[in-house]
């Protein structure tokens, strides 16, 4: 079983204009509701991949419920917690006809440390040996940057594989938890390493730093410019097609669902990379900031290039 966790989900409203123009009146084309967090997104993708998976999160208030409801519609198994007092968080995504976005991001409703407890509380009843975890999103709303930590503390009596897509301090303190995946976009890595990270060797050079961690899998986000990940297999160059881009928000989740799905299906490392970078691909078409077209990912999986730069013995 594949669970996610969403610690700060979000009501996401699309507002698609022509162009932002700053100190005069934006008339919008048209807009649209849909789920913000990162966790959801990856449930929501890896349901349209056929996976189903449970999702667990804290949300608050009537926003909340709007959030429960939409992750409800699809395939996925939902063990939120809910509060009435207070609001989970709104963003307000502006999406360019450019394919240019920005995004509103509001701080969301305080995590409390016994809301904490009880969603640990909750993994911990249903997270089973040989299960999957992500963690995944923004952790600002949290009391304590070691949340990750005191999950992982917890389940640490299983033998469990942990995907970590998390920034800042919450990335740095969860290295030494061991995860089996971490996904930094550069400028993550570059606040790990404490140094720029300026050419493709630098950012080898900053994976190769981190072995004494000994993660499995670390896969850097390179936006538009592809991945470099590295994998007991080797450390490999991933190039994306060339696509129309309609909107950018929510390529990186779809790049983590494209390699949790690969992985739990025992593609080879090659195949996995490719499928995840179509995946990401397809969703940069969509105007949407979670979703894609599984028939389009099929289409651009063979115009993604995948080399390797360094075998396991070099890294």
């Amino acid at each position: 079983m594949i669970h996610t966790v969403t610690l700060n989900p979000a009501l996401d409203k699309l507002l698609f204009l022509s162009e932002f123009k700053r100190n005069i009146t934006n008339r919008l084309n048209s807009s649209d509701n849909s789920i913000g967090g990162k966790g959801t997104h990856v449930s929501i993708n890896l349901a349209s991949l056929g996976i189903v998976n449970t999702a667990y999160g804290i949300t608050h208030g009537k926003t909340g419920e709007q959030i429960i409801e939409l992750l409800s519609s699809y395939n996925i198994n939902v063990k939120f917690i809910h509060r009435k007092d207070s609001d989970s968080r709104t963003n307000y995504l502006l999406i360019e006809d450019t394919g240019d976005c920005c995004i509103l991001a509001s701080p969301g409703a305080q995590v409390r440390k016994e809301e904490l407890d009880e969603l640990l509380i909750l993994l911990s009843q249903n997270v089973k040996e040989g299960d999957s975890l992500i963690l995944s999103g923004d952790t600002s709303n949290c009391y304590d940057p070691r949340v990750y930590n005191h999950m992982l503390e917890k389940l640490s009596d299983r033998d469990i594989k942990v995907y970590l897509d998390a920034s800042g301090s919450t990335l740095l303190e969860c290295l030494s938890a061991k995860p089996f995946l971490i996904k930094p976009n550069e400028d993550e890595l570059s606040q790990i390493c404490g140094h720029d990270l300026d050419t493709e060797q630098d950012i080898i050079s900053a994976i190769e730093g981190l072995s004494p961690y000994g993660i499995e899998i670390i896969a850097v986000s390179l936006g538009g410019d592809g991945s470099v990940v590295k994998s007991p297999e080797g450390i490999f160059r991933v190039i994306p097609p060339e696509v129309s881009v309609s909107n950018t928000i929510g390529c990186g989740d779809c790049f983590l669902s494209g390699l949790v799905f690969g992985i739990e299906m025992h593609y080879p490392i090659e195949k996995t990379l490719k499928y995840a970078t179509a995946i990401s691909a397809a969703t940069a078409e969509s105007k949407y900031s979670v979703g894609f077209s599984p028939d389009r990912a099929n289409e651009l999986f063979s115009n993604v290039t995948v080399n390797k730069v360094k075998d396991p013995a070099a890294s």
